[in-house]
């Protein structure tokens, strides 16, 4: 049964409608001078161009070996972070592709930037984001985009001149091959520099649906074989949003009764983008920029595979929906194969890289600059990392995590609750110690509710601003799971 080929004419749909083409130009700004940058510490005077690596529902423990001790999946991902520096523990701002990416773009925190979903899905021009902090600096922008969430529909091209590609620019049904090549071109035709591009690969992301050779390299079995169909068990789980039953979310999985086989699809798809990063990476050296290149790899988000009751989706902000992987590769691979223990966020990238390139870094954001991590010459202070999911105010889950805690607060019709977790001792998140712990437990949450106004936990201001979506858009986010109305169970879009 090739089942792959039904959700890849999904996915071929979003290439159709989303993918996007930006360049723009600005004026160059003074310098930053508050720390040595780690691009002088490489030798290397000029502006360097820059590469943003987005790769969606990518989870953390999916790159590099396995803990079974099997052959990596991503070896070169795991190539660059040999040239670069690894964090092990970075935790996104939430567990969904908007609110994720806009706080990566803004250096805050979600309730501070409103792109939370719902009716408020549209990043605000008040902020001022990484490409438009880079375009002001002398940079040429783009972006190239496997969704539209990350597009102008929903406010995420600022700092970019809009310029969509022709259909025939586009390689059919192979998403990551588009990327890949609009961003060597760019990067080919900028190669005097400076450039930015901004690449998404968005193929690990539900359908599973990786194309031969990958679609069958972890799993050779019969994933139909008689038994329970696995949409049985996924509507009966205590996760399932029954609102999605009727929206195609898991059609994809029609017939099949083996729960290994989404999970092998998924590992597939990881590998098939990591040889696309392979094949990104050896243009960028054939074209003489990689060594002075700052490259940069994230995800938005990661994926419950069944843990916690949700199956092949991305809802509530457990470790497998958050911790996500974070490579950075500096100008002249200083540092390289430095690989660094302390949690940092997200939130991080935005300060990180102006402080590299020699900008002055803004103090209103909520995330720090990692330069002095990068170059292994100090210990940032302690500070809790949060994330969140949510678009009602009445319906939300925060979490706040000073290592090894973590502590989860769910609001759901008026009523909260927490969950605290010890991340040292129980990683998977399985055993609740608020009741064990009360005092800790009060104290975390005293912590979490102190960065936000419990009466308008999605932020003040201007009133939310709800994206311009045709129906056909509404649909195909549907169907990927993004809903507008979450239940109180899932606290938040999918």
């Amino acid at each position: 049964m090739n089942n792959w080929r039904r959700p890849t004419a999904l996915k071929a749909a979003l290439i159709l409608c989303n993918l996007l083409l930006i360049a723009g130009v600005g004026t160059l700004l003074a310098s930053r001078g508050r720390h040595a940058s780690p691009r002088a510490a490489a030798g290397d005077a000029g502006l360097p161009s820059i590469l943003l690596i987005g790769i969606d529902t990518l989870r953390e423990d999916q790159v590099g070996p396995s803990a079974t001790g099997a052959s990596s999946r991503t070896p070169h991902l795991d190539a660059l972070a040999r040239d670069g520096i690894r964090f092990e523990q970075c935790l996104s701002t939430a567990p969904w592709t908007l609110p994720s990416f806009a706080s990566i773009f803004t250096g805050l925190r979600p309730y501070r930037h409103g792109a939370v979903g719902g009716d408020r899905d549209f990043l605000s021009e008040r902020h001022t984001t990484l490409a438009e902090h880079l375009a002001r600096a002398g940079y040429a922008t783009t972006g190239f985009a496997g969704i539209n969430y990350l597009t102008a529909q929903f406010g995420m091209d600022q700092g970019y001149v809009s310029s969509p590609p022709r259909a025939t620019d586009l390689t059919g049904l192979d998403q990551a091959g588009s990327i890949t090549r609009l961003t060597g071109d760019f990067f080919a035709q900028h190669r005097d520099g400076p450039a930015f591009v901004f690449s998404h690969y968005y193929d690990p992301h539900a359908p599973y649906a990786p194309p031969p050779p990958w679609h069958r390299k972890y799993y050779l079995g019969n994933e139909c074989r008689p038994g329970e169909p696995l949409t049985a068990r996924i509507m009966s789980s205590e996760g399932f949003r029954g609102e999605n039953a009727g929206r195609g979310m898991y059609d994809w999985l029609a017939g099949v009764t083996d729960p290994a086989f989404p999970v092998a699809q998924y590992a597939a798809e990881v590998d098939y983008v990591d040889d696309h990063v392979g094949r990104l990476i050896a243009r960028l050296k054939e074209l003489g920029l990689y060594e002075r290149m700052l490259i940069i790899v994230v995800s938005d988000h990661g994926e419950h595979l069944g843990e916690h009751g949700f199956y092949y989706t991305h809802y509530l902000p457990y470790q497998e929906a958050i911790h996500v992987p974070l490579i950075v590769k500096l100008p002249g691979s200083a540092g390289a194969g430095r690989v660094v223990a302390t949690p940092v966020s997200t939130l991080d990238l935005l300060p990180t890289t102006l402080e590299v390139a020699g900008i002055a870094v803004p103090d209103t954001l909520d995330g720090a600059s990692l330069a002095d991590l990068l170059l292994g010459n100090a210990k940032p202070p302690h500070r809790d990392l949060l994330s969140e999911q949510g678009s009602d105010p009445d319906r939300f889950c925060k979490t706040l995590v000073a290592w090894p805690w973590k502590l989860m607060l769910f609001r759901e019709d008026g009523r909260e609750r927490i969950a605290l977790y010890d991340l040292d001792a129980d990683p998977g998140e399985t055993r609740d110690l608020s009741a064990d712990f009360p005092d800790d437990a009060a104290r975390l949450a005293g912590r979490l509710r102190a960065t936000y106004d419990p009466a308008a936990p999605l932020g003040r201001g201007a009133a939310g601003v709800r994206a311009n979506l045709g129906k056909s858009d509404i649909r195909l986010l549907e169907s990927l799971g993004y809903v507008h109305k979450p239940p109180a169970t899932a606290a938040g879009e999918g």
